[in-house]
């Protein structure tokens, strides 16, 4: 039974679908791009000294978010609170440009490697303490903006610890919190604006925690049969031939 006194609605929040949909899918094409990469080097590749081995990423982290940017660009009419919402997502979008910059330059040998995978840290730990206090209400809009920054936070550990200890291991487990953190933005805009539930029940509450844990379950089974594929490419086949 639901004992709160005034039910939220979709039409009480103060951002939109898109806005969600536009971040999950550009973090899970990185995400699907990575594995892509490591599906084609195989399990036996050394993990390489900078996020991105090649070129096509980087520029596509300096296009995306800037198109995200012209999305949230607040149009006339805002109220305040809309306004401050969109500009969220703005400082979001330009701190993963700004990555992309980073990886060009650290491709060039401009800067030290290692600076691409903090960079990228960075940017995440941003977009974690924006969305952290993202939720104007609580209830399912609370818990579904703190599972998120979670996920920030968790993708920017992850990176962190490659500069700190790298292993082809933990790359793994970066590309299976991005696709964790992207799905979950997704799930997230349906949970929050086509579900149709009272967003202030707590019954609702528990039924988004538990979707993210099946959601979690999912993308982890996905993520350990990609990294079992990897170890059978073109990896152990040159070791075999060897």
């Amino acid at each position: 039974m639901n004992h709160d006194m005034t039910a939220v609605t979709a039409a009480d929040l103060h951002s939109t679908f898109e806005g969600h949909v536009l971040p999950g899918s550009m973090f899970i094409l990185w995400a699907l791009i990575w594995m892509a990469q490591r599906l084609r080097q195989g399990a036996g590749a050394e993990q390489s000294p900078t996020l991105e081995s090649g070129l096509v990423l980087p520029v596509l982290k300096v296009v995306l978010p800037l198109i995200g940017v012209l999305v949230e660009i607040p149009g006339e009419g805002w109220g305040p609170t809309t306004t401050l919402m969109s500009l969220q997502h703005v400082t979001m979008y330009s701190a993963f440009a700004f990555t992309g910059v980073i990886d060009l330059l650290g491709h060039r040998g401009l800067l030290p490697q290692a600076t691409t995978y903090l960079a990228y840290a960075a940017a995440q730990t941003n977009a974690g303490y924006l969305f952290w206090g993202h939720a104007i209400h609580e209830g399912v809009d609370g818990i579904v903006h703190r599972i998120l920054a979670i996920s920030f936070f968790a993708v920017a550990g992850l990176a962190v610890a490659e500069v700190i200890r790298p292993a082809a291991g933990l790359g793994w487990l970066r590309i299976g919190a991005q696709l964790v953190l992207g799905t979950w933005f997704i799930l997230g805009a349906w949970i929050l604006y086509l579900s149709g539930w009272d967003l202030s029940a707590s019954y609702n509450v528990g039924r988004s925690s538990m979707y993210f844990s099946w959601m979690f379950m999912a993308i982890a089974a996905v993520t350990i049969g990609a990294r079992i594929r990897a170890g059978r490419g073109p990896g152990r086949v040159a070791a075999s031939g060897a």
